[in-house]
């Protein structure tokens, strides 16, 4: 049984959190840099050292034992409060340290109205030794990973807001359909919603709300996970599919692409700023709010 909690119990409950967040020891390996025989050794000796078996792996997949959701539970507590002790001596210096994972969707870039990048320069212009990580998920993955504690906040849009999680309205965009320079439907005057449904069409790998998408097309035959894959089919010429006007307009305007049917079949999502309601915030998530709020004028100086 675990007596007195060494450096090596620390090693190992982290290699137990990784395996549990990738869901299997298969997927664990790229992440902790380790072989599946290394990972299962490191959980072997964690059990022995605990008395308990933690998960069952094998033929039937991964799934943890009534005894390993409880450790789960205890392990996430206990990272929480070394975190918060080593961030709080820190801030007796004056100077915010630590870390800070934030989370972002991919072709926000090319949005005039996202002040992101003006919120970054503001936040490295503090006195501060962040280490700061930048991560592009989809809006699901993004909600996701603040609900897990792999984030501490992200700007996205949602299609459902959910309980456990503060949005905070920062900016919209419009989002329309397009096609390619070889669509046939490429420079038409007068395009129909069933013009449109005679197509194939590429979606979103994410779910996206139903009363929000104006058009459910019946021929999907390719999924996109990011707005760049979408804009590779539409660009061959081989799907219809939407896209934000802001970002679409660089091939626009190479007359690569086309916007079909603006008005009647575009829709406008809003930005949120994404924090987790009920987790504590460190200084540096702290400052960082306050710099995106301030860039977006919803904060005054």
């Amino acid at each position: 049984m675990l007596g007195n909690l060494h450096n090596v119990d620390i090693r190992l409950l982290q290699i137990f959190i990784t395996i549990v967040q990738c869901h299997g020891f298969s997927a664990a390996q790229a992440q902790l840099n380790m072989s599946q025989s290394a990972i299962s050794t490191c959980m072997s000796t964690l059990e022995t050292r605990l008395g308990f078996r933690l998960c069952e792996r094998g033929k039937k997949g991964f799934r943890l034992t009534e005894e390993g959701e409880q450790v789960l539970y205890y392990t996430q507590q206990l990272f929480a409060k070394l975190d918060a002790f080593v961030l709080q001596v820190h801030n007796l210096s004056g100077q915010l340290r630590g870390e800070l994972m934030i989370g972002l969707l991919d072709s926000t870039l090319t949005l005039p109205e996202a002040k992101i990048v003006e919120a970054i320069r503001r936040f490295y212009h503090r006195n501060h030794t962040v280490s700061l990580q930048v991560f592009i998920k989809s809006p699901t993955e993004l909600e996701q990973a603040i609900i897990s504690g792999e984030l501490h906040a992200a700007i996205s849009y949602s299609g459902h807001r959910l309980e456990s999680l503060e949005y905070l309205d920062l900016f919209s965009e419009r989002i329309s359909i397009y096609c390619g320079k070889h669509h046939p439907l490429y420079l038409s005057t007068r395009v129909t919603t069933e013009d449109l449904l005679r197509f194939n069409w590429v979606k979103r790998g994410y779910l996206m709300p139903s009363d929000l998408v104006p058009i459910t097309p019946p021929f999907i035959t390719a999924t996109a996970h990011q707005m760049e894959a979408v804009a590779f089919l539409v660009l061959a010429g081989s799907h219809i599919g939407y896209l934000p006007q802001h970002y679409a307009q660089q091939w626009v305007d190479k007359q690569e692409m086309y916007l079909l049917n603006s008005d009647e079949l575009s829709y406008v999502v809003t930005h949120c700023l994404i924090l987790h309601r009920n987790r504590p915030h460190n200084e540096a998530l702290d400052a960082f709010v306050s710099d995106i709020l301030m860039e977006h004028e919803l904060l005054c100086q």
